[in-house]
């Protein structure tokens, strides 16, 4: 079975902050416009030129303080906190609350954590988000979702397709299609797949709006000089959680997909940057300090997930070739 469901391992503790934050522009005349930014200054400025984690996460933090106890029940649902902590939920919450996407491709389920905070945003955003999970396992069937049933209310699988499917032979054209702007969240490993949202996925919606977020990529800016030991490990050699990890610039991570992200990024001339960077440049301490007191355990600066989009550059674009498109 090939690698779609999260895996758990362990990812490192981010300590020190530096270097000023990262602003993107917008491509092909989108320009939907800013509701609100870190010091609500900016007015009808295009909305992804200054999309930013940490911007949503400061400008969201009341809605997740009024969310709060459902976060953190469903995360008890759930019961695999090693694959999403609970300030994770909120950070993935905010930027789907922020960002108001009508689409989110939520691909490498497992047991559900993303699936459950998106679709709980989706809820709060009175159901005007889709969430689209696919995913080989079967944990949700058997697992998750009985359980949830008993506490979540009335339509809230509404909004939610479920497929339990190859992520490489599901046909994205038809679901994509009407979207207006798509939120990916990949969460699904190797190689493989990396081809599939490169040269399969990213393809159909380069003229839409859109934002990728890929988990299990932490951030060197934010590693202590023990993290960045090798220990008793030899070299990184594929997608594995036995203890191996990958440094390659400002990325630490054990899956496959950071390396092909980062070829694809360099490539388009695009950012690819961490939530981490985000929250420790963008958010100064007084901010940090309130956040940090409303909201508890759902604030941290650290996040282990990356972001870029297609939409910092007006293009041409490359991809590469999905070969699984030819054999299916």
């Amino acid at each position: 079975m090939r690698a779609q469901r999260r895996h758990s391992g362990s990812t490192p503790n981010s300590l020190i902050s530096n270097g000023p934050g990262t602003a993107s522009s917008i491509g092909k005349g989108r320009s939907p416009t800013v509701r609100g930014t870190i010091d609500g200054a900016l007015g009808d400025l295009p909305f992804l030129s200054y999309f930013s984690p940490a911007r949503a996460y400061w400008n969201q933090r009341h809605a997740l303080v009024r969310l709060r106890d459902r976060l953190l029940a469903l995360s008890r649902v759930v019961d695999q906190p090693s694959d999403l902590a609970p300030f994770q939920w909120a950070q993935l919450m905010a930027a789907v609350i922020e960002y108001q996407p009508d689409l989110i491709l939520d691909l490498g389920r497992g047991k559900g954590n993303s699936t459950c905070a998106f679709t709980e945003a989706s809820h709060y955003r009175a159901g005007n988000t889709k969430v689209l999970s696919l995913c080989l396992s079967d944990s949700w069937e058997r697992e998750t979702a009985p359980l949830l049933r008993q506490f979540v209310p009335d339509g809230w699988f509404d909004t939610l397709p479920i497929w339990r499917t190859d992520i490489l032979k599901f046909d994205y054209q038809p679901a994509l299609s009407s979207a207006r702007r798509v939120l990916i969240f990949w969460d699904a490993h190797g190689f493989e797949i990396a081809e599939c949202v490169l040269g399969a996925i990213l393809p159909l919606i380069a003229d839409k709006e859109h934002l990728v977020l890929m988990h299990d990529l932490s951030d060197n800016r934010y590693s202590s000089e023990q993290q960045m030991a090798y220990g008793p490990n030899g070299l990184w050699k594929g997608n594995n959680w036995s203890g191996p990890r990958l440094k390659l610039g400002i990325i630490d991570s054990a899956v496959e997909q950071a390396i092909a992200a980062l070829d694809f990024t360099t490539r388009n001339h695009l950012t690819l940057d961490s939530a981490d960077h985000s929250f420790h440049s963008e958010l100064d301490a007084a901010q940090q300090a309130e956040m940090e007191r409303l909201m508890g355990e759902l604030f941290n600066t650290q996040a282990h997930w990356f972001y870029f989009s297609l939409n910092e550059s007006p293009g041409p674009y490359t991809f590469p070739r999905f070969a699984g498109s030819e054999e299916s």
